[in-house]
């Protein structure tokens, strides 16, 4: 008579785990769940006070035939300003990276799919694509999953393919919450914070060793996170969590 019971109980379980799935899964609810957190994104964001900093020699540059970067866990203050600059983002080949991809695309970018894991070479030609036509991309350099502050060859490969100078690109919050349980530490701001997000000096790509034009990249970005660290006297305000 147990054994029945429990048979009932994992046949209900199971009916009810496809019932979820099949809503989570369907194209209405990712449309619907896009759009909530897009609104989100966006009334939170129009509360931060953002200062903008653009070197001298990327203003003179088309900023449609360069490649940013910026590191994991930097890229919310990113989101709701650029999407207007005909830029290109990839977005992970998963159920959250769906719904990541319609978010990005309500803010204006063109989304490609793929990761370091699975069809990163695709996603790296459907990239080139978009820069044929005169879209730029966007990457987070140190890849998916890390190490932190580590830049994947992926971008240098590109960049020197197309010719595309990288824009190291970087932010800060002069008071916010930094999640220190995801590897990257994201940083998120607190409403009506002050912010910062600069774009440094472009990085062309020559012939070099790769393993020193990565290292050469880790240099730069790591020197244009601190210049803007320093306007906020670094982390202050930020509240570990």
């Amino acid at each position: 008579m147990k054994k029945e019971s429990d048979k009932k109980r994992n046949g209900i379980r199971f009916r009810l785990k496809q019932l979820r799935r099949r809503i989570t899964y369907s194209d209405g609810f990712i449309q619907f769940a896009a759009f909530i957190v897009f609104s989100i994104i966006y009334l939170y964001s129009r509360t931060l006070k953002v200062r903008y900093y653009f070197h001298p020699e990327f203003i003179k540059l088309d900023r449609n035939k360069v490649f940013f970067g910026f590191w994991h866990g930097r890229q919310f203050l990113l989101i709701p300003g650029f999407g207007p600059w005909k830029i290109t983002l990839i977005a992970d080949v998963s159920w959250a990276g769906e719904i990541q991809t319609r978010i990005l695309q309500r803010f204006g970018y063109t989304v490609v799919r793929g990761s370091s894991k699975r069809k990163g070479v695709q996603a790296l030609l459907h990239v080139k694509r978009e820069a044929e036509k005169g879209h730029a991309a966007a990457f987070a350099l140190d890849g998916p999953s890390g190490p932190i502050y580590e830049a994947k060859p992926g971008i240098l490969f590109l960049a020197r393919k197309m010719r595309f100078p990288i824009i190291p690109v970087t932010t800060n919050a002069k008071n916010g919450w930094r999640l220190k349980n995801t590897w990257c530490r994201y940083l998120f701001p607190k409403p009506f914070s002050k912010c910062y997000v600069a774009m440094g000096k472009p990085v062309w790509i020559n012939e070099e060793n790769e393993d020193v034009l990565v290292q050469n990249l880790n240099q730069t970005m790591n020197h244009w996170t601190q210049f803007v660290d320093r306007q906020f006297d670094k982390y202050d305000g930020i509240i570990e969590h």
